[in-house]
This record gives structure tokens, C-alpha cells and sequence, in this order.
């Protein structure tokens, strides 16, 4: 790890920054910025959200966050697989997208026009009769009336395609709401793997956790995951030993000397202000 503040250049797995003018948070945020050369290091990985910013407010949900140090350390659970199996099916699933008024409105549009064409279509045959039965000539109104036909057969054309479009409208619309429901089952069950993944790990590392807490200077009896009454930071400092951290942690109030941070959290530390 190589850091620059303010003035101060320094390397090593152990680095104090109180003295320099800069604020907790920016020093972490340039440990998760990879394009930020104030602090060169390895990247961090999901679980430095969690543990990464180390105080005496620190908090953190301790079944995920000790489930979350299990994996940094290839840890796997009985549900991985499954869960992988269900991420697959989500990815795999289509959804389709079915514009169902417009349809309808379609529909509704043409069935209008045909009515229109068939009263035009009466009113043009009726004048043709009246001129035959006047013996009068016909050639307008008979002129009129196939036009109107013409049109008439346009619009009925349009009608049944309109009709037929919305059909397809109306299965895809099935499919989609058939899609939907089996997403949401697949979500659930998802959640529900996850979430048995988190105990069963956090299970299998409550005594590493409880190690941990004993391997550290802080307050409260040592405990497993769950019984542990002391303050929450102390149990984010034992997750944080459990973990297997390749980035620095940032580290406020809670240790006097940086190289006693990082050997106590077995971790790259920088200390800083808070």
C-alpha cells in the first residue's frame, strides 16, 4: 500500500494519517476509487461496504456481514449451487413486453371505420336502385357506390388484421403475466437460498468470531455471533480479523498505534480522524 495526503507520502501495511489535513471519508473513498493514486492498493472487494470503515459508530448486520467474511475465505454453501440455478433462470426468462390498448384501440378504430363504409355502402346502392327503378342514369351514383365498396373491403381487410393483432396481443399479454408470476417465484426462491446461504455460513464461523473477539482489545465478553452484548463496533472489528481483506481498512478511534491496528485486525490499516 502506497498513500499520499496532504503533504505526507507513506507505504507499508500500516499507515497513521492523523496528522494530515484530511477527512475519514475522502481517505475512504479513495481506498474504494481505483483511478485514485492518493492510495494504491489491492482492490477492494463487496465486503469492504460492510467492515471497511472501522469506528467507535460503526455498525453492521452481523449474520450477512459474517457470512459475507466466510466467503472472502472460498467459502461455500449448500445452497451456491442452487442459487446459481435460480440466477440462470432469472437471466434466461423473458418477459414479454405487450402494448394491449393500443391493440384494442386499434380494434375499436377499424370496427368504426367499417361501420361507416357499410351505412355508406346502403346509402350508395340505395341511390342506385332508385336511379334503375327511375330509369334514370346511373353512372355517378354507380361510380359512388364502388368506391365505397372498394374502400369497405380496404377497411374489413384492416378490421380482420386488427383483430387478429390483438389475438396475438391477448396471448403474449397470458405469456407475460405467466412470466411475471414465475419470476416473482423465482425471486422469492432466490431470497429464500440467499438467505439460508447467510446463516449457514454465518453458523459456521460464529467460533472464528468468537476468536476474534478474544484476540481484540475490545469491550464485552467474548461471545458467538447472536450472544455477543458488547458495542456493535467491536463485533464489525472481529468480522473484519475473520475476513480475509486485501484492501486497507480505515481505522477512527478505536486503536492508538497503526501497526497495533493492523495486527490486531490482521488487515492493511490506515488510521485516521474521524
Amino acid at each position: 500500500m502506497r498513500v499520499a495526503f496532504d503533504g505526507i507520502t507513506e507505504q507499508g501495511p500500516a499507515v497513521d494519517l492523523r496528522d494530515a489535513d484530511v477527512d475519514a471519508n475522502e481517505v475512504l473513498a479513495a481506498v474504494r476509487d481505483p483511478d485514485d493514486d492518493r492510495v494504491r492498493c489491492a482492490r477492494p472487494r463487496s465486503l469492504h461496504e460492510r467492515v471497511g470503515f472501522l469506528h467507535c459508530d460503526a455498525t453492521v448486520s452481523p449474520v450477512a456481514a459474517l457470512a459475507a467474511a466466510a466467503r472472502s475465505r472460498g467459502t461455500r454453501s449448500e445452497h451456491d449451487d442452487a442459487i446459481l440455478e435460480t440466477e440462470d433462470a432469472l437471466q434466461s426468462l423473458d418477459v414479454p413486453d405487450v402494448d394491449l390498448a393500443s391493440a384494442r384501440r386499434r380494434v375499436a378504430e377499424t370496427e368504426a371505420d367499417v361501420t361507416a363504409l357499410r351505412e355508406r355502402v346502403a346509402r350508395a346502392s340505395g341511390e342506385v336502385a332508385a336511379h334503375r327503378s327511375l330509369d334514370a342514369d346511373e353512372g355517378d351514383v354507380e361510380t359512388a357506390h364502388r368506391t365505397a365498396a372498394r374502400e369497405l373491403a380496404v377497411a374489413e381487410t384492416e378490421h380482420h388484421a386488427a383483430r387478429e393483432a390483438l389475438a396475438t396481443a391477448r396471448r403474449r399479454a397470458r405469456d407475460a403475466r405467466d412470466a411475471r408470476e414465475r419470476r416473482l417465484e423465482l425471486e422469492d426462491r432466490r431470497e429464500n437460498l440467499r438467505r439460508g446461504a447467510r446463516r449457514e455460513l454465518a453458523a459456521a464461523f460464529t467460533p472464528s468470531f468468537e476468536r476474534a473477539l478474544s484476540a481484540l482489545p475490545v469491550p464485552g465478553e467474548p461471545a458467538p455471533l447472536g450472544e455477543f452484548d458488547g458495542p456493535a463496533w467491536a463485533a464489525v472489528a472481529a468480522i473484519a480479523r475473520v475476513a480475509r481483506l486485501s484492501a486497507p481498512l480505515v481505522v477512527a478511534d478505536v486503536f492508538e498505534r497503526a501497526p497495533r491496528a493492523r495486527a490486531a485486525l490482521d488487515a492493511p490499516v490506515l488510521l485516521v480522524e474521524l
